[in-house]
């Protein structure tokens, strides 16, 4: 999953994200089942994103990344035919 930052006329930061090849508007709910699938998340930074703004936009997607895998690995640790006692 690609992730595209960018400002509007506003100044206001917008996100889209790349499904395939086909740009559409950032969803949380695409985000997730990406995530969820275990797609990894790429930014692209439009020129109007200063490095700070980038730094911070890249520590929030880290800490996303970092949850998820987390997420992933606590489930993968717990799942198991013998957990269940029926």
């Amino acid at each position: 999953m690609k992730l595209l930052f960018k400002k509007n006329d506003s100044a206001d930061i917008e996100v889209s994200m790349f499904v395939g090849t086909t740009e559409v508007p950032f969803s949380y709910i695409e985000m997730i089942k990406c995530l969820i699938i275990g797609e990894s998340m790429d930014s692209e930074f439009h020129e109007t994103i200063s490095e700070e703004e980038q730094a911070q936009i890249k520590d929030v997607l880290k800490e996303i990344d970092r949850i998820a895998k987390e997420k992933d690995s606590s489930e993968e640790s717990t799942t198991s035919d013998d957990s269940f006692n029926f």
